[in-house]
This record gives C-alpha cells, structure tokens and sequence, in this order.
C-alpha cells in the first residue's frame, strides 16, 4: 500500500497508534500526518482505505483523546464537509462525475475506486456515531451531529434522535452542532424533513437563553426555511448580541484546554487563525452573525435593520466587527434608505484611528451611493488638526488620504483648493481620474497646473506608475495646455504602456489635441508599433480627424483578435464611430451568432446602425445571462426610447432587485462596483420614464 509521499505506507500502524496515544503532542503529529500523506489534499489511498476500520474503532473508546477529530478525519474521508449540504441526489455519486475531468492517466479509475470504497465504508459504520451522542467529551458530541446529518443512510431517524438529544445537551458547542445538523438535514431532505426542522429551529430561537445557540438556530433556519423566520427576526438578532454584550461584561469565559504546540501544519495554521482571531477582535458571536448575514442572502427588509443595530451597538467590539459586515452587505445589495450608511459614517466620530480607517476604507468602496455621509467625513477631515499623526505611511493608506478620496469620488468640489497643495507633494492617487470624473473636469480645474507640473519633472524614459496616472488624470480635465507636454511624453516613452495611456489620452482630448495629428499619422504610417497595438493608434486617429475609412479595417481585424483588451479596444472605438462604422455591421453579426460576447457587440451594432430590430431581441436575451454587462445594456436601451418598451418588464425587476447587478453570491470578503450599479439603475429609470412605462 502506498499514500501520498510513498508506495510503501509502513509509517501508517505508527500513525495510527500515534492517535490512540495518551500524549496529546503525539496526537497532534498522528493526526497532522494523516491529513499530510494518508489523506493529502483530499485524496485517498489504498492505506486511506485500510484505516476506516481502526479510525471506527478508535472513536469508540472512551480513554482516547482527540476523538472529535478523528470523527472530522472520517467525515473529510467520506466527503461529508460542512459545504457538503445539497440536496439528496445532486451529489454525483456513483458514476463519478463529480471528479471528472480531475486525472488524465491511468491512475483515474483507481483514485475513483478507493475514494468510493472509502465513502461506502464509513456510510456503512455511520450508525456508531448514533452510540456518540451522549459521549462524555464534548468534543465528540460536538462532531458527531455533523457526521450523523451527512452520513447516515436514515435521516428520519437521525432527525429523532438528534431532536430528543437537544434538551438534553449541556455543552454550548455541541447543543450548536445539533442545530446546525437539524439544518443540514432540512437542506438535505427538504420535502421529508424541511418543515419539521424549521418547527425545531423555531423554537430554539426563542426558547433558550443561550445567545449563540439562539443566533445559531436563527442562521440555519433562514438557510433552510427563511419563509419560516419569525417577522422579528432582526431584533431576536439584535437581543442575542446585547446578551452576548452582557456576558462578555461578567468576564470572559474560561480559557479552552490548552492544545500542544508541534512542528505541524495543524498547529501553524491554528496559532494563525488564533492570531487573525484576536486582530481583527472576533468572538465566537460575530462569526455567527456573519453566517446569519451569509444565510439571509437576498432577506434585506432583516438584514438592514440588523446593521444598522450593530453598527449603533453600545460595544466597541461589536460596533468594529459590524464595519466589514457593512461593506460586504452595501456593495452587495441596495440599502432601502440612507440610514445604513449614515449609522457606518457615524463611526468616524470614534476615538479609534483603526477603526476610522476601516470605515473610511468601506465608504471609498460606497462613495457613489453615499452622498449624504459627506458631512460627516468634512468634518472629519475639519478634525484633522486634532487627530495624531500618521507617519511613514502612503497617502492612499492615511486616514487623511482616504477621506480625501471620499470626498472626491462623490464630487464634493469643497476639497479641490487643499488638494491642489496636497497633490504637489503626495504620490499620485491611482484612481485620480476618477476623482476628476466624479469632482467634473470644470469643478476640478485648478488642480490642471499642479498635475501638469508634476508630470513635467518625471524621468519619461523610466517606468512609474505615477506617469500613467498623471497622464489619464489629465486627459479626464481635458486640459489643452497639456497637450504638448503629452506629445513629449509620446514621443520619448520607452515602454508601450506609456505609449497606450498617452494614445488613449489624446483619444479622449479629440479635436482640441489637432496638433497631436503629424504625429499620430507618422505612428500609423510607420507602423512603428507591433500590429496588436494598432487599434489604440487607430483610437487617437478617428478622434484626432474623424478619418473613419482609414481606421475601418484595423477594427476589423481586431474585432477578430484573440485578446481580450484588443477585442475590448475595438468594440470601444466601433460605438465611437457611430454610423460611420456602418461596414462592420455584418462582422458584429457574426459575433453575435458565435456567442462570443453578444451583449457587448450588440450594444456595438445598435451604436452604428440604430435599428432595434437587430439589436433588442440579443439584450432581451442577454439581460438575464450576463449581468456584468446589464450597465451597458440599459445605456444603449435608454438611447433606443419608444422602442425599448418590450425590455419593461426586466428594467422593473431590476429596479425591484434587493441585490446589486455585479453580485453573483461569491462568499467571501467580496467588494462590488457600486458606481456601475448606481448608473444602471439611473439608466433603467430613464427607460421607464422614455417609453412611458
């Protein structure tokens, strides 16, 4: 038999005896090597196979330490994770197909061989787990609910039993095991067991005074039942983090048993996680109201209320773990009111400069949706003065810097004349042409000068990010005087980059930039760049002298591109053209045809031929399938006015959505353009109010 590192597994009966061993630092190795080389990566092994039966029997002796955890090495054997809770049946069992695709060699069939050896094995011994319930470690009863709800082959009776072993359990952590399983198997079992289960749930929400039992049940009822969650639910939330507060205030809980320190990966990736844990200050009740959030999913009319309670908390703690909550959750979903953003903004008037910082970090991410907190963060920066000072930091990453950018991103033109001091000396912001999009090139003027001299004393011929910014920052103020320092910035730029942001600048410039034209023409003549870079040549030509037939097969070709950004530039400079693009109708066409970004091409064809009769059937089609491109599309069906009145009933469930257009339910730390959706919602009002909708 062999395992991960060896084709001759005679270190596992060591492994195994190191599990059944009284010395916890034993155990922990054991357990780190059976996870390294019997179980690596999620793989299993001959010898994987082998150890099923002594890792059963091993569970089932009383004087054995660490029983807990070997009942999750099972568990992970066996495929029965915590993310594992589909329904019944779309697992992919049998046939394998769930791995396909994984292995292109022989050893396919047998990987595929031992791992449903493995899971038949464990399922088979599933019912000794039901011996485990009332096991006196708490550690395995907090395991074994888990395994039963994903395991057993009898989920009736594991949901009995799992029922009448709830008032029995005095174990904080594994009376939560027991709702969270009762979850699992109403997730799992919906039509058996889904109504039952959420009956259960219910009633621990509002019958025990455990706060992280009751926060538990709240959570898993609303993954499973959330039509079943009570019409309180925010403020049963709400409760359960002021009797957290007020437990926390007779004094923390008594320290866990001690584990062993090892040279293992169990025990880094412990000591990291309790580290991450005690940095970010987060207890046991803030994961739990995260996965509250997480399950609610789309639930706003709780989910909002619930912020806002803790945002508004009389806790430090529970105000500075609500903050990432807030970020997530208003990137993600639209807020009913201001009130959620206003209660984030309130927390700038906090003492604590870390936690000033994390708010302002979250409103750079909300500014386009946030324009009524911009007092709050004038004032703010007003108090400046009396604030400790931030050395050897960016100015992107000061508090100062980040309230600035704020500011600017929701257009509040009250801090151009101190940005015109600050920006002479700081590095150059990366999103500083968005801050002149947002602040508007005639509001933002004064800064022109100082940018103009800033670029003016750079080393052109080395490379730098401040050269990139400086020259998008100029070309978003359009600022003429500009143009022939841009043309020496062209002329002397050593990396093609440069080349690309100067081009697409003077695209942006257009006629006010005409004595750019000789040398533009002489990079089109001269073909002095390679042909991939053409199109943002052909970009500054069309704009530079309207000159549509000589940039014609250029896009055309690149509409062909395998790139993205080629492809992407293309489709940019043919909306441009207008109708004077009018030949590259039939290559749009065909793009749709093939499927190969249909919503972006049409928008492309509607631009040059202004017919719907093409182009809105491909948006009515897309606006469910590509929701990234949804902005887009409702910008080309504002244009279109009478005609777009088929896509009314998409633009009023959009408008209705409680969830932004970009979220697509990752989980995670996940941030999403609020700018995009702020435009497309302006736009989908647009379109009810252009065809009388």
């Amino acid at each position: 038999m062999g395992h991960a590192y060896t084709k001759s597994a005679t270190d596992v009966p060591e492994l195994l005896w190191g599990l059944a061993s009284d010395d916890p630092e034993r155990r922990e190795i054991a357990l780190d090597g059976m996870y390294g080389a019997v179980h690596h990566q999620g793989d299993v092994y001959d010898s994987t196979v082998a150890c099923v039966p002594f890792l059963f029997e091993l569970i089932t002796h009383p004087a054995v330490g660490d029983r807990g955890a070997v009942i999750g090495l099972l568990c992970s054997i066996a495929h029965a994770s915590e993310e594992d809770e589909e329904p019944e049946g779309d697992e992919g069992d049998a046939d394998g197909d769930v791995y396909a695709g994984e292995f292109d060699d022989d050893r396919h069939e047998e990987w595929l061989r031992h791992f449903f050896v493995a899971r038949d094995m464990v399922r088979e011994r599933a019912g000794t787990f039901l011996g485990l319930l009332g096991d006196p470690d708490p550690g395995v009863r907090a395991a074994v609910p888990g395994a039963l709800a994903r395991l057993h082959p009898d989920p009736a009776l594991v949901f009995g039993t799992l029922c009448d072993r709830v008032p029995a359990e005095t174990d904080p952590a594994a009376a939560r095991a027991l709702a969270r399983a009762l979850g699992t198997l109403a997730l799992r079992h919906p039509a058996d067991l889904g109504a039952e289960a959420a009956r259960v749930l219910r009633g621990l929400v509002s019958g025990t005074p455990d706060p992280r039992l009751r926060m538990t049940a709240l959570a898993r009822l609303a993954r499973c039942a959330p039509g079943q969650l009570p019409p309180d639910a925010a403020a049963v939330a709400l409760d359960v983090l002021r009797l957290a507060r007020e437990t926390d205030e007779l004094g923390p809980p008594p320290d866990a048993p001690e584990r062993p320190r090892t040279d293992t990966l169990i025990s880094q990736v412990r000591e990291l996680e309790a580290e991450h844990r005690r940095s970010l200050g987060l207890d046991d009740t803030a994961e739990l109201v995260d996965e509250l959030h997480t399950a609610l999913g789309d639930r706003v009319d709780v989910r909002f209320p619930l912020l806002v309670g803790q945002l508004d908390s009389p806790s430090s703690r529970q105000r500075r773990q609500a903050v990432g909550v807030a970020g997530r959750l208003l990137t993600g979903w639209r807020a009913p009111d201001d009130e959620p953003l206003l209660a984030l903004a309130r927390l700038l008037a906090d003492d604590d400069l870390r936690l000033q910082k994390e708010v302002l970090s979250e409103l750079r991410y909300l500014a386009p949706a946030a324009h009524r907190v911009s007092e709050a963060v004038a004032a703010y920066l007003e108090s400046w003065d009396s604030r400790p000072l931030e050395t050897g930091t960016p100015f992107r990453e000061l508090a100062v810097g980040m309230a600035f950018e704020v500011l600017a991103l929701q257009g509040d033109d009250r801090i151009v004349p101190a940005l015109t001091h600050i920006l002479e000396v700081v590095e150059i912001p990366e999103r500083l042409s968005r801050w002149i999009e947002a602040l508007g090139p005639e509001a933002a003027a004064p800064l022109a000068p100082v940018l103009h001299g800033r670029l003016a004393e750079l080393d052109r011929g080395a490379p730098g990010a401040d050269l990139d910014h400086l020259v998008r920052a100029l070309a978003a103020l359009g600022h003429e005087e500009s143009v022939p320092l841009l043309l020496d910035v062209l002329g002397d730029a050593a990396y093609v980059r440069t080349t690309e942001e100067v081009l697409l600048a003077l695209s942006r410039y257009g006629s006010r930039a005409a004595e750019a034209t000789p040398l533009v023409r002489r990079l089109w003549r001269d073909g002095a760049l390679a042909d991939r870079h053409r199109i943002h040549v052909a970009e500054a030509l069309w704009s530079l002298t309207g000159d549509a037939e000589a940039v014609l097969p250029v896009v055309d070709d690149a509409l062909s591109a395998p790139t993205w950004w080629q492809w992407s530039a293309a489709i940019r400079l043919t909306e441009a053209l207008g109708p004077a693009g009018a030949p590259l109708a039939p290559r749009l066409r065909g793009l749709i045809a093939a499927d190969h970004s249909p919503a972006r091409s049409a928008v492309a064809l509607w631009r040059i031929t202004e017919d719907p009769g093409d182009v809105l059937p491909v948006l009515l089609d897309q606006w469910p399938a590509t929701p990234t491109e949804r902005p887009t599309m409702a910008a080309c069906l504002t244009a279109m006015g009478p005609a777009a009145a088929p896509a009314l009933p998409l633009i009023r469930a959009e408008l209705a959505s409680p969830r932004r257009h970009n979220n697509n339910g990752s989980r995670g730390n996940m941030r999403y353009d609020v700018a995009a959706d702020v435009a497309l919602l302006a736009d989908c009002r647009r379109i009810v109010a252009g065809t009388g909708g």
